[in-house]
This record gives C-alpha cells, sequence and structure tokens, in this order.
C-alpha cells in the first residue's frame, strides 16, 4: 500500500489535483451498465464517485488508507444526502469485506501499487466479486510516469480470474492514461 500519511497530508493542506470532485463519463457509463447492487470503490479518495454511484441507488463501499480523505468523504456524502459506507483500510488487503461485490471502481489506485501490492489487490479483488462482476479502473501509463499501467502489465496481473475486455485512452487529469475495463469470470 502506497504510504497513506502522505496523503493524509495531500487532503488536509491541499485539494488534491486528482480529486477535482467531476465524474468521468466511464463513470457513468459503469453505472448504466451494472445498473444496480453493490460497488466497491478502490482508492475512493474524498468519496466523489462513491457519492455519486450511491445517488445512482447503488450500495456502495468505499476505502481509502488515509483518514483524511474517509473523513472529507464522510462530510460530503451526509451533505449530498447518501449513505455510502467509507472505510479506512488497505485496498490489498480486503479480508474484513464481505457478500460479492457487483462491480469495481478504482479512479487512480491500482497503478501506484507494487507488484505484489497489485497482486494481492487483484486476488482480494477477484474474492470479493463474483463472475460477471465488471470492475473499471483507470490509471496512468506506464511510458509517461514512474509508476502507471500497460494494457499487458493489466491483462497479465488479472489473469485468470479477470477477462481485459476493453481500454479506452483518456487524457484524466491532462495525463497519458487509459481506463481498463474487466470482467470476473
Amino acid at each position: 500500500m502506497m504510504n497513506p500519511k502522505m496523503y493524509d497530508l495531500y487532503y488536509r493542506f491541499s485539494k488534491p489535483r486528482w480529486d477535482d470532485g467531476s465524474i468521468p463519463q466511464q463513470v457513468m457509463d459503469l453505472a448504466s451498465r451494472v445498473r444496480k447492487g453493490r460497488v466497491l470503490d478502490l482508492g475512493c479518495g474524498s468519496g466523489t464517485h462513491a457519492i455519486y454511484l450511491a445517488g445512482q441507488g447503488f450500495s456502495v463501499v468505499g476505502i481509502d488508507g488515509s483518514s483524511t480523505a474517509i473523513r472529507q468523504a464522510q462530510r460530503k456524502a451526509a451533505q449530498a444526502g447518501v449513505n455510502p459506507a467509507f472505510l479506512i483500510q488497505d485496498v490489498t488487503r480486503l479480508e474484513f469485506l464481505q457478500d460479492p461485490f457487483d462491480a469495481g471502481l478504482d479512479v487512480g489506485c491500482f497503478h501506484g501499487l507494487s507488484k505484489t501490492g497489485k497482486k494481492a489487490y487483484c486476488h482480494g479483488l477477484a474474492r470479493y466479486t463474483h463472475p460477471g462482476s465488471l470492475v473499471l479502473i483507470w490509471g496512468f501509463d506506464r511510458r509517461y510516469s514512474n509508476f502507471g499501467l500497460t494494457p499487458e502489465q493489466v491483462e497479465h496481473t488479472f489473469a485468470p480470474m479477470f477477462t481485459l475486455t476493453r481500454v479506452e485512452p483518456s487524457h484524466l487529469h491532462q495525463r497519458p492514461s487509459h481506463w481498463y475495463w474487466l470482467m470476473r469470470l
């Protein structure tokens, strides 16, 4: 897991550039494709996407290692009149979860994990989703940053539990990146 204290500082003393309050079209597409059920938001930050999905009628659990981000998420959810569950947890250790999720969402968390962390994250996600569950991951491109993803890396890391069904180029946050659509097998 990345250092939660570093993220606490980001959320405490600034508005992180990745947490701009917008809902990407791909997140809206995920909501329309899944339509109902439970969604797990991994690395939820201040809860923008979890709050949106809860407003669309989903039961949402948002996980982040930053206690400051989680407190902000809880305040924002109360103001929006929705009630997603927000938990201060490590996204590479999901044993505390119960019941499977119909979808998973990760906007900028997975790409920053170590190789070992990525494997643990993937196995945990497979354990708490069911066949047919959709997972949407956004991440920086590896070739443009010190950390990041390639389509081959995503496909390899998630196989054989998930299949990569679609890769969409993106410039979210003004950096070359991709959206990765996966389906639990």
